[in-house]
């Protein structure tokens, strides 16, 4: 089986815009009463995470709910203006979430209607963008849902034509040669989401060598239907699911070309849960599952780049590599790095807190069992305790840092030389990356579920900007400390590392969508460059 995941799958801007308004509206207003004047996009697990969060979903204006002093959130496909102005003369405090392509239309069909004679409306007279539309044009508009609606419509001097913006591109550009016939003037007006061209023209391309199409959306989604009905024109089997679990009873046979498309209303991680799925349905998964498992959900990648810091900074002080440190630093990060405990993880908490400190005792006395066993402890008080996430992630620096520097020096009773502060600098830059790096990839199931991740709190874009320019600084800074003699050539070894976090920030910015486990062990795994480095400088300088 051949897995193909389409390019522009899942949230589009103006979905992603609605969300975080919607989210965030909660967020400053704790205690008042939320609705979104219908379902704020049409994805079942949104839905399902707005009523967990308190906000309703009212159908129509008149309801007895919205009183005065209550918020109502206008969704993605916009509202009709006079509906908007009955709202707040009532009291009601207006949040517009309407996507910004909407908002074009609604301006383009304002325009168009002090003009023209017709205003013709290219679409789903069900879709709720409609109405919004129809409200702003007036007795001047009409609504086509295809050819033969257009051809029904009278002669006309000027007409204006506009889509809906989840429109089918094909059947809009039929409309538009009929309409050329019904009147003197045609102004056409291109309304069709970037989005939604760039996914229809993505599934014909696709459908040119694969067999079989996974359409995830809402059923009540119209932009997840047409991709679903394009797929179905290339005579191409169509599963349409909303989650992973109705995937899991599909049958494909193992031969298949398969194709993972979604609608602009689902979410990435729905899209992912749905290709792990299709994975393990295949022979050979099983093996390759258990090993991604692993190395997502275990904190052996960050230990070994806790093991390859320490390397670093026993060079950094002109020490030598003592293995029974080295191993005490591995085992101690073994226990108190990684992923959120859970009652099966706290066994290896146990195992390797004891294995760390015997070999604590051994290497430094009690005065080193004692240190480690401090240290050991403080995991425990982040994940029993109810720490906010991002102030977790720089707790969990201020461990790291602690295992990784701080240990194996003291053991070693070193004096800290200068370049210790250019390693606890790159040291703070990697590890941050990658917490910031692994919430930009899970933002979307964050803000849904009110996790406030790193760079939530940062804020999307500076995040990245921070990132950005903390790398670039950092990369300068290991360039320069070894001709200012301020570290030794080791400090080179750090730099790739650095590229490769900087090119996850290009991942998210592509929207690249894989299995989540392995971007995970994408970002963690660059700490294993760094024992790898550390290995490559004792057998070539020591």
């Amino acid at each position: 089986m051949r897995i193909t995941i389409a390019r522009y799958a899942g949230f589009c801007f103006g979905v992603r815009r609605a969300i975080d308004i919607t989210f965030k509206v909660r967020q400053k207003n704790p205690r008042k009463k939320i609705y979104t004047l219908g379902q704020i996009i049409h994805n079942p697990q949104v839905i399902e995470a707005l009523k967990k969060r308190g906000i309703g979903i009212v159908h129509d204006i008149d309801d007895d709910r919205l009183k005065a002093g209550n918020i109502a959130i206008v969704r993605a496909h916009g509202i009709a203006p006079d509906k908007k102005q009955i709202l707040q003369s009532r009291g009601v405090e207006v949040i517009d979430a309407a996507c910004p392509m909407v908002l074009k239309v609604q301006s383009i069909i304002k325009k168009a209607s002090k003009t023209a004679d017709l205003v013709v409306i290219a679409g789903d007279k069900d879709h709720p963008e409609m109405d919004a539309h129809l409200g702003i044009a007036g007795d001047k508009g009409v609504v086509v849902e295809n050819v033969e609606d257009a051809r029904r419509l009278p002669q006309a001097r000027r007409i204006s034509v506009v889509a809906q913006t989840t429109f089918g591109v094909a059947t809009y550009r039929e409309i538009i040669s009929v309409l050329r016939e019904k009147c003197e003037v045609l102004d056409v007006s291109d309304t069709i989401c970037r989005s939604t061209i760039d996914r229809q023209s993505e599934v014909r391309d696709l459908a040119k060598d694969h067999d079989v199409f996974i359409v995830i959306g809402g059923k009540d989604s119209a932009n997840t239907k047409r991709l679903a009905e394009i797929a179905a024109k290339e005579n191409r089997r169509v599963i349409r699911v909303e989650d992973p679990e109705q995937l899991k009873e599909a049958t494909i046979p193992q031969t298949s070309q398969v194709a993972v498309i979604a609608g602009a209303s689902t979410p990435h991680w729905v899209i992912e849960e749905c290709i792990e799925v299709l994975k393990s349905t295949h022979t050979h998964a099983g093996i390759e599952n258990a090993v991604l498992n692993f190395l997502s959900a275990t904190p052996l990648l960050p230990s070994l780049g806790s093991l390859g810091i320490a390397m670093a900074s026993l060079v950094f002080c002109g020490q030598r590599y003592s293995w029974d440190v080295l191993l005490t630093v591995f085992f101690l990060a073994l226990a108190s790095t990684g992923p959120h405990r859970t009652p099966r993880q706290w066994p290896l908490w146990a195992v390797s807190t004891g294995i760390a400190t015997s070999l604590g005792l051994l290497s430094a006395g009690l005065t080193g069992g004692l240190l480690v066993i401090g240290i050991s402890l403080l995991r425990p008080l982040i994940d029993v305790g109810g720490v906010a996430d991002y102030l977790r992630s720089i707790y969990g620096l201020v461990v790291f840092v602690l295992i990784s520097i701080i240990t194996p020096l003291s053991l070693e009773r070193s004096s800290i030389a200068p370049g210790v502060f250019v390693l606890a600098a790159y040291t703070a830059v990697h590890y941050l990356g990658v917490e910031i790096l692994l919430g930009l990839k899970n933002m979307e199931r964050d803000a849904i579920i009110g996790r406030m991740s790193l760079a939530r709190y940062i804020h999307e874009e500076h995040s990245i900007m921070l990132l950005e320019y903390a790398i670039m600084g950092l990369a300068l800074m290991l360039f320069l400390s070894f001709p200012l003699k301020i570290a030794p050539a080791l400090a080179y070894g750090l730099l790739p590392p650095l590229f490769f976090l900087a090119k996850g920030i290009d991942f998210y910015h592509e929207q690249v969508i894989f299995d989540n486990r392995m971007y995970t062990i994408y970002v963690q795994s660059l700490w294993v460059i760094i024992p790898a480095m550390g290995l490559l400088w004792k057998f070539t300088m020591m």
